[in-house]
């Protein structure tokens, strides 16, 4: 009886699933935020708009989308991205918060087409010196103005009773009919806790000053306004 030989079972490859839209939704912005961190803007952009693909939902991703936009100058895309995170968004907070940056954006947008419609004067203006903005002051901290009020009432202190120990000195004075020796004892004791509480405020009211100038040489400048705000993406999910 001859043997008919059965075909071997073709082998079919094992593929894993595809990973669901959340998932390579929260990829994307991932992706993005790296992206935004090294100031690669165009790139971030891109990313949040494959996220907001997958996640027409992510009110977070309309957020984001929209301050990036801002980055790039593109004000109108971040409108429009705004006014849907606030289609999204429950919070009435939250929802009059973005209606306000709206307001604000739309002021800018109006005021750059203004500016690019106005006439160019044609007579030649000389090249003006180059100005220099003023450096930002660095912010007081809490530890700074106390050590400028110990300072400043330490000095005071130190100055009255410095006067009144003077006014008490009775090295050179000598007694009297109206003036007996216990009197002029008693007022040199007096002049003598007079001058050490002077000295001591003295003492504290320097080493206040010298507290209050270390930290503000050490204290960076508060960034200014037209370094930019740094702004931050908000968290997804």
């Amino acid at each position: 009886m001859a043997v008919v030989p059965v075909p071997a079972r073709a082998q079919v490859p094992v593929t894993e699933a595809a990973p669901d839209a959340e998932t390579r939704a929260r990829s994307h912005f991932d992706r993005s935020l790296e992206l935004y961190r090294a100031g690669r803007y165009d790139e971030a952009l891109e990313q949040l708009q494959r996220a907001a693909e997958l996640d027409p939902n992510g009110k977070d991703l309309f957020f984001n989308l929209s301050l990036v936009h801002e980055k790039l100058g593109e004000l109108p895309h971040a409108i429009r991205a705004l006014e849907r995170f606030r289609e999204l968004e429950t919070d009435p907070k939250e929802r009059e918060r973005a209606r306000i940056i709206i307001e604000r954006l739309r002021g800018a947008e109006q005021a750059g087409l203004a500016a690019r419609r106005a006439p160019v004067p044609c007579a030649p203006v000389a090249n003006p010196a180059p100005t220099q903005a003023p450096r930002p002051k660095p912010r007081l901290s809490p530890v700074q103005v106390g050590a400028a009020s110990i300072a400043v009432a330490s000095l005071v202190v130190g100055t009255v009773f410095g006067l009144k120990a003077l006014a008490d000195d009775v090295s050179d004075e000598p007694t009297s009919d109206s003036l007996s020796v216990e009197q002029l004892r008693a007022r040199s004791r007096r002049a003598e806790r007079e001058a050490l509480v002077a000295d001591v405020a003295f003492a504290l009211g320097l080493s206040s000053t010298a507290t209050f100038v270390s930290l503000w040489l050490l204290t960076p400048p508060a960034p200014s306004a037209a370094s930019g705000a740094g702004f931050t993406l908000r968290g997804y999910f």
